[in-house]
């Protein structure tokens, strides 16, 4: 019809050609995800336009305090996977300590006099109380899981720069999360003790009841 010729010329076209050119001028190994994230970018862009200069300066602002959130938990995770990569030799050592080592000091459990300060702590360690180093853990999963982590993980810049053995320390450690539309996976005021790396579909970030963002794949 006259109105889907009209749509295509006046709407479709500009846009796909637009892309097509992007794509034969980088020229990607895998075209497909090269021409999604260009859709995502132009639409992120298109939606850009529609805010006020208000709405931009806060958004930059809560932008720049996300990155140095996730600066922070990008550093912790690589201190937390080296620490799981390292030595065990420190360990061995420990285990390797005289065996007076394994009971706790005689004047640990003594009556402290009562003029004396009482905001003391002590601390004993032995075969009962010893430091251990922190063990990642490691959930099962089957190869096809296993490669679509690494292909989402490695878009992600808080893990593509990540070596071989530190990126398969996350890899292990993480699981598979479905969820259904609308349904929450994060709320505002929560303890946050985890994190998310979406694989497919988009999320909005809502604070007070506002969509302040809207996160898409990585």
């Amino acid at each position: 019809s006259d109105e889907k010729k009209k749509y295509i010329i006046d709407s479709l076209n500009p846009v796909l050609e637009a892309m097509v050119a992007e794509c034969i001028h980088r020229m990607p190994a895998d075209p497909v995800p090269f021409m999604l994230q260009w859709l995502q970018q132009k639409n992120i862009a298109e939606e850009d336009k529609l805010l006020s200069p208000q709405e931009k300066d806060r958004l930059a602002a809560e932008n720049k305090q996300l990155e140095a959130e996730i600066n922070r938990v990008k550093s912790q995770m690589q201190e937390c996977a080296k620490l799981a990569a390292g030595d065990a030799k420190e360990e061995d050592e420990e285990e390797e300590e005289d065996d007076d080592d394994d009971e706790p000091p005689p004047d640990f459990e003594r009556q402290m006099p009562t003029k004396a300060r009482q905001s003391v702590s002590a601390e004993a360690y032995g075969q009962w109380n010893q430091k251990k180093a922190f063990v990642p853990p490691v959930i099962p999963k089957s190869d096809e899981q296993k490669e679509r982590l690494k292909q989402v993980l490695s878009k992600s810049f808080l893990f593509s720069n990540l070596d071989d053995n530190d990126f398969g320390i996350i890899v292990g450690a993480m699981k598979e999360v479905k969820v259904a539309e609308k349904e929450k996976v994060i709320i505002q005021g929560d303890s946050g003790d985890f994190l998310f790396v979406i694989e497919s579909g988009e999320f909005d970030c809502i604070v007070n009841d506002k969509v302040v963002k809207t996160c898409t794949v990585g």
